[in-house]
């Protein structure tokens, strides 16, 4: 996918409340899909503006407390854009009973708004995620479809074209090597608001 079709992508998710965030969310904040559906809200810190990582969800829909690797274990720091439709998301999240807990849950079944949901807050497996959140999108705005996982690669590569250091890169994509962003190492010497500005001015945020 170019920049404009991504830059597309969010703008249309940006006023899409009910699915938007699920599939501009690897995007925005270059998760593997293991990750984005095993997020919580209690990771998700507003004051501080990072998303800690530190699970993934299995197959079955289970959490397990680790990532892909001891790297994987970071935190994400955010757009403007993410933060803007995160805030907007936990307003209308499905609840596991009456608390926020999944970021990305199984949905149950929407009521008029606003009128609470019936069922959902529990996992949402990936098969179900690419059917009914992922593949639409992409369907209804006419883009190349890519698989949950390049729009992490394409979160990646659009920092190094926008002038992020690769030690940098690296530190936010959960890559225990830099090699494995680059065939070489750059230290990070920046924070993660350089990247945050980088997202920003690809996509227009």
């Amino acid at each position: 996918m170019t920049t404009e079709h991504i830059a597309k992508l969010i703008a249309a998710a940006k006023n899409d409340l009910e699915q938007g965030i699920y599939y501009a969310f690897a995007f925005l904040a270059g998760t593997r899909p293991s990750e984005q559906l095993g997020l919580l809200w209690s990771e998700v810190d507003f004051e501080r503006n990072v998303i800690r990582i530190r699970r993934i969800q299995e197959r079955d829909g289970s959490l397990t407390e680790m990532t892909k690797t001891e790297a994987g274990t970071r935190e994400i720091p955010m757009s403007a854009v993410l933060r803007e439709m995160l805030l907007a998301w936990r307003v209308r999240c499905p609840r596991l009973g009456k608390e926020l807990h999944r970021v990305f849950p199984g949905p149950g079944r929407l009521q008029e708004w606003p009128k609470p949901r019936i069922g959902g807050g529990g996992p949402l497996l990936y098969q179900n995620f690419r059917k009914r959140y992922w593949a639409p999108a992409f369907r209804a705005l006419g883009l190349p479809y890519v698989t949950p996982h390049s729009a992490r690669h394409s979160f990646i590569s659009t920092l190094q074209a926008q002038g992020i250091e690769i030690g940098l890169v690296a530190q936010i994509a959960g890559h225990a090597n830099p090699t494995v962003t680059l065939g070489h190492y750059t230290q990070a010497v920046r924070d993660g608001s350089a990247a945050i500005e980088a997202l920003d001015r690809a996509y227009g945020g």
